[in-house]
């Protein structure tokens, strides 16, 4: 049975550990976007484990937020490959990231049991430049602060949410299909839609979408609208929508 949230299932203080490389950020005055489960779990309600900590800055932004991750908490430039985020070897031999333009930091003094709360800590913290992944860190029209964390630490909304996601899967910046990033942002639209639009059903028995799913599809960059009413209808094609979305653009 489906169980809707009206508070983030994790503490502050899960929170506060796990958002120690943002704060990092906003103490060096760079704003952030949190992404990824964790803004889906603080912002959105969304009972999601927590993995890698996703943040999105401004593209000139990259390389001063890694070094200020790493002069204040023990991470380093993640030399290794994780499996989460390559290519399946079946469909990529050369098993390219997720994230080919992104910087994946990865920590150099794995949880201690001297510091319990450090099983909060994330284990990878992947930096995103914003232009990648459709979306604004400086427009606070589609971003949430969370008190009490600072004003520079952002969240998306839930039309900015959708609207990146729809975007990442449609005109991937890397400009090919990459399955592992297609299934987590599938798996991401499905969770925001699923705990964020609680009336049922979505379309209605004259073919009509429920007024709450109707009101989110208006509130949609024009070009992700075709998506997100294939997705609610389930008639998803996705080579066509992809091809459209090319020539509206």
């Amino acid at each position: 049975m489906l169980h809707y949230y009206d508070s983030s299932t994790y503490g502050l203080e899960t929170q506060q550990r796990r958002l120690r490389p943002a704060l990092s950020l906003s103490d060096a005055n760079i704003r952030c976007l949190v992404w990824a489960e964790d803004a889906l779990a603080y912002i959105h309600f969304v009972p999601t484990g927590l993995f890698a900590l996703q943040l999105i800055v401004a593209d000139q932004n990259l390389e001063a937020a890694s070094t200020a991750i790493m002069q204040s908490l023990p991470y380093k430039v993640s030399t290794g490959r994780d499996k989460h985020f390559m290519e399946a070897i079946i469909l990529d031999p050369s098993q390219p990231s997720a994230f080919p333009h992104s910087v994946c930091l990865e920590e150099t003094t794995p949880g201690s049991v001297d510091d319990p709360g450090s099983i909060d800590d994330p284990y990878k913290i992947f930096i995103h430049p914003m232009s990648q992944f459709y979306c604004d860190v400086h427009d606070n029209s589609r971003t949430l602060s969370l008190p009490p964390f600072s004003d520079n630490i952002r969240f998306p909304t839930r039309t900015a949410f959708f609207d990146s996601m729809i975007a990442m899967n449609l005109d991937p910046p890397s400009g090919r299909f990459h399955s592992k990033e297609t299934s987590m942002l599938q798996n991401w639209i499905a969770y925001l839609s699923t705990y964020t639009l609680r009336k049922r059903p979505a379309v209605l028995s004259n073919g009509d979408l429920e007024p709450e799913w109707k009101e989110v599809l208006q509130s949609l960059r024009e070009e992700n609208r075709p998506y997100f009413n294939a997705y609610v209808r389930r008639t998803v094609n996705w080579k066509e929508l992809a091809l459209g979305r090319k020539k509206e653009a």
